[in-house]
């Protein structure tokens, strides 16, 4: 995987200039992992003259059922679920309620918009739980 550093004050500069409104936005990454209920991310700065990494590794079950798709830490701490793109909570609490008020449990919903053929590979999170 491919890391791009850059320092607190380039991020805070790009998500200002993101044309979001401020909102912090997803690095480019990969997909690690499936289905499994496991997302790992990985937030790297320099502080003070010192470079930080800082890995995060979720496991994230619903009534013994792992969480399917993908849970990231976006670069100010926010929470990033890939099934809900404009959502970056505070914490993974938030988002797995949100799962569990939305999706879970829910027949899955026909793309009227969309083709009926599979989502594009690489993309598990277009895929309902």
């Amino acid at each position: 995987m491919d890391e791009h550093r850059q320092t607190a004050e380039e991020l805070a500069a790009a998500f200002l200039d993101s044309g979001t409104g401020g909102t912090p936005l997803a690095a480019p990454h990969e997909h690690p992992g499936g289905d499994d209920g496991i997302s790992h991310s990985v937030r790297s700065f320099e502080h003070g003259g010192h470079q930080v990494r800082i890995e995060t590794t979720y496991r994230i079950t619903i009534d013994e059922r792992p969480l399917p798709g993908h849970v990231e830490v976006l670069p100010d701490g926010t929470v990033h679920y890939h099934r809900f793109p404009q959502y970056a909570p505070h914490s993974a609490v938030e988002v797995v309620k949100a799962v569990i008020d939305t999706l879970w449990d829910k027949p899955e919903v026909p793309d009227e918009l969309g083709d009926d053929g599979p989502s594009a590979p690489g993309h598990e999170h277009e895929d309902r739980p």
